[in-house]
């Protein structure tokens, strides 16, 4: 077990502590006993979409799929893509798991239709070794229509439920280290923030900007970057790129130009920061001010109204009322989001979403104010405290004017 140890510590960047996944699957078992359910499944098909599977196991997703079968009562088997039996499973390493006891590689590929059931016939056949009771799927928007039907198809007569919401219940909560790697993830932000005020400047090139904030980023531990920068001047053409697909911007940044900058990117542990700030070069027009000042305020009324027991909508309610007051629409998207090991998460705030607010929550907010002649969004991530939602770092958050480079 030293050895385990010690050569998970050297080959990964953050290991996740055992307290942290033994209190998780503890608190999933419990639930999972109150409803009956024998085994969950869960399945990530891309490196940094599928945080359920990483928040059961500490690993993070891979470029093809990778399932989990948990029972109620016994260790986890993982399923991944490698050569299959009598071939020796090699992925994931033995040396990085935790809770499981058994790896079954299979062939499959996601692209070749024929070989759609082999994930599936294999954890149909672990969930059959001891007679299943229900069966949880969870995170079914992560998990490909191929396993899914073909899980229902192998466990025909056995009750098949969404159990997203169970385990929800427990991961929407941080913990002190989660909270913890979220900072971590925060002072990456203020970093790339510092970066990117310094890169942009007449004359160059969105790719040049981006490129320059993921490599420090890269250099700081980042697992996964997400960088979108829309720039333009007020009232002509506005061009966006990101830092991800091929699409380039050859127009070069301009005196007078609006640059709206949105940097989401995950750190070393695999936990997201959400920042969206404004630059101008030159100097900021009024009409901007003017939307930035509102925006500003409606996510401070947004915080303020995140309290423990209520719902996000009252926190929506509040915001829009005084966007309204100020002769704006109310939000027409989803004004905040919970984080963790997804960029997007539960809670939502939106008045569909049921979950009621707790301490210790972590939410990105990200409202938007649109004027006559402007529009403005800041995003910030905060965490839940007993009296309101407060800024997870106020370093970062306090760094928050329209920022004016040459």
């Amino acid at each position: 077990m030293d050895h385990e140890i010690l050569t998970r510590e050297d080959q990964r960047r953050y290991s996740l502590s055992q307290h942290e996944l033994e209190r998780r699957w503890k608190a999933v078992r419990e639930r999972m006993a109150a409803k009956g359910i024998s085994h969950l499944v869960v399945q990530s098909q891309q490196r940094f979409v599928g945080g359920y599977l990483r928040w059961f196991t500490d690993l993070p997703g891979t470029n093809y799929h990778i399932t989990a079968v948990f029972p109620l009562d016994e260790d986890m088997t993982i399923i991944s893509h490698g050569a299959g039996a009598p071939a020796p499973p090699v992925a994931p390493p033995e040396w990085a798991l935790r809770g499981v006891k058994e790896r079954i590689n299979t062939p499959a590929f996601p692209n070749v239709w024929w070989e759609d059931a082999w994930d599936a016939e294999k954890a149909v056949e672990v969930i059959k070794r001891r007679k299943p009771g229900t069966v949880g799927l969870v995170g079914l928007g992560n998990m490909s229509a191929a396993l899914y039907e073909n899980l229902k198809k192998g466990l025909q007569g056995v009750n098949v439920i969404n159990a997203t919401d169970l385990v929800d219940q427990v991961r929407m909560v941080k913990s002190e280290e989660e909270i913890k790697l979220h900072r971590e993830a925060a002072y990456m932000h203020e970093m790339s923030y510092g970066v990117t005020k310094k890169a942009i400047r007449p004359g160059r090139t969105v790719g040049e900007v981006l490129e320059e904030i993921r490599h420090a980023q890269v250099l700081a531990g980042s697992e996964e970057q997400q960088i979108n920068i829309a720039f333009g001047r007020p009232g002509s053409t506005h061009y966006a790129q990101g830092s991800w697909g091929n699409t380039f911007v050859r127009r070069t940044f301009r005196k007078g130009d609006i640059i709206n900058v949105l940097i989401e990117s995950s750190a070393a542990g695999g936990y997201w920061y959400d920042l969206r700030r404004f630059l101008c070069i030159g100097s900021a027009p009024s009409e901007l001010q003017e939307a930035y000042a509102i925006v500003k305020e409606a996510r401070n009324i947004l915080a303020a109204n995140l309290r423990p027991g209520a719902v996000p909508g009252v926190a929506l309610d509040a915001s829009d009322e005084f966007l309204k007051s100020k002769g704006c629409p109310p939000e027409s998207r989803v004004a905040g989001h919970g984080q963790g090991l997804d960029l997007v998460e539960r809670p939502v705030i939106r008045r569909e979403e049921t979950a009621e607010l707790q301490t210790g929550m972590v939410l990105s907010l990200h409202p938007t104010a649109r004027t006559k002649h402007a529009t403005a969004c800041i995003s910030d991530t905060y965490v839940i405290g007993n009296s309101g939602a407060v800024p997870l770092y106020g370093n970062l958050f306090d760094d928050n004017e329209l920022a004016i480079v040459d």
